[in-house]
């Protein structure tokens, strides 16, 4: 058992993909993946692992097999055998074998009679997921004889140059004015950090000012946008750290920092990363006031954590009432006391601060932005975003283009 629990960390890190391993019950002996899977989706997978079973279990021990659901999502099932006996398989996945495009992603939609506010989170689940497109047939090859044969302890060696004595890459006399610069850099991050610790968003802002990223765009050659969304990735991080050390629950932190993994890795100018810097520091600030310093009461919390996961879906105060497991009298009155905005305020406040943001990236319509975001239709959106910033979304967005010029 041991075994093959190492055997499927092995297949995790190795082709970063999720493993699941399951007896010939179809008991879960250990399933490694991510959490943020949509429920329809695992429920597919729960109905797709019968049809492999039945497959595997009258298979030889050398083969797999291939599926894709009706969500396009791909897996590799290879069998597991104890003295000749079928006891179980292991299962990659889910993958994909094609891009994610919006033409893709409205088939899935459609195939499985979905309302059209799945887009967006369908689409961020997709964009998480390995694209392994004609290579499977070699990683599923891969996987029998991970499987099949005994594990062996692989040692690692590091060659040395034979007759040179080892030297330190940085010798401590290189540590000039640049050394320097470098210091006061690392004391402006530790500024930074200790502001999203506390939440303080305006001292954090002018921290971040001071913290520049230097001039780090030649680690990776001939893609400046690559080596600048590493720079943001590792800020990310930081942030999330600071952010936990700050009191914020880690189920809220990894939502916070999954979203902007996925808007850093799809970001197609500096600018954008640039924005998304911004909104990253004022995200974690606000999560560390909100869900740390304040001391809201539990039910206001959890009522708090489930709106801003879950803003850009179809919610309203009996739905979150009735998911945090709380009276919605009860959740509306102290919802009102605590934040002083109704539920339904908070929530469409959430929806607009989302939608400027998205408007600033600059890479999306008005109307899909009103849609991502949870509106349910673009009229309703423009007449919710004119309440609350004073102007219509397509103002704010010329707004936001004058003001990117005066600054060019």
């Amino acid at each position: 058992m041991e075994e093959l629990i190492s055997k499927c960390w092995l297949i995790n890190k190795a082709f970063q993909i999720g493993v699941q391993a399951i007896d010939e019950e179809l008991k879960t002996i250990i399933h490694i993946a991510d959490d943020n899977e949509p429920l329809l989706v695992i429920e597919a997978r729960k109905r797709m692992l019968v049809e492999l079973q039945k497959e595997l279990g009258k298979a030889n021990k050398d083969s797999f097999c291939y599926q894709t659901d009706s969500f396009q999502l791909s897996y590799l099932a290879v069998p597991i055998h104890e003295d000749e006996l079928y006891k179980g398989m292991v299962v990659a996945g889910p993958f994909l074998n094609e891009r994610v495009t919006d033409h893709m992603i409205w088939n899935v939609i459609k195939d499985n009679n979905l309302e059209n506010n799945w887009l967006k989170r369908i689409e961020t689940y997709f964009k998480s997921l390995p694209l392994l497109a004609n290579s499977y047939l070699a990683i599923g090859d891969l996987l029998v004889n991970i499987v099949i044969h005994p594990h062996v302890k692989a040692q690692i060696i590091a060659a040395k140059n034979s007759g040179e004595q080892y030297r330190l890459d940085v010798e401590p006399e290189d540590y000039d004015q640049s050394g320097i610069e470098i210091k006061q850099r690392y004391e402006a991050e530790k500024k930074l950090l200790h502001y999203i610790e506390i939440g303080d968003k305006e001292n954090a802002m002018k921290a971040m000012l001071d913290h520049h990223t230097g001039d780090f765009l030649y680690r990776v050659p001939g893609n400046p946008l690559r080596a600048r969304k590493n720079i943001t990735f590792s800020g990310n991080t930081m942030y999330r750290i600071a952010a936990g050390n700050g009191g914020v629950e880690p189920q809220y932190l990894h939502a916070i920092s999954e979203k902007f993994a996925l808007k850093i890795e799809s970001a197609v100018a500096m600018s954008e990363l640039n924005t998304i810097d911004v909104s990253m520091i004022d995200e974690y600030c606000e999560a560390v006031k909100n869900f740390a310093i304040k001391g809201y009461s539990p039910v206001v919390k959890k009522a708090l954590m489930y709106i801003n996961l879950h803003f850009n879906e179809s919610i309203n105060l009996q739905s979150v009432a009735d998911e945090i497991g709380f009276n919605r009298t009860y959740l509306a009155k102290k919802f009102k006391s605590e934040i002083n905005l109704s539920v339904i305020d908070y929530i469409q406040k959430k929806r607009i601060d989302e939608a400027k943001f998205l408007i600033d990236l600059g890479r999306l319509s008005t109307t899909d932005i009103g849609l991502q975001v949870g509106f349910s239709s673009y009229n309703y959106f423009c007449k919710v975003f004119k309440e609350i910033t004073g102007m219509t979304a397509t103002e704010y967005k010329r707004s936001k283009q004058v003001e990117k010029e005066a600054n060019a």
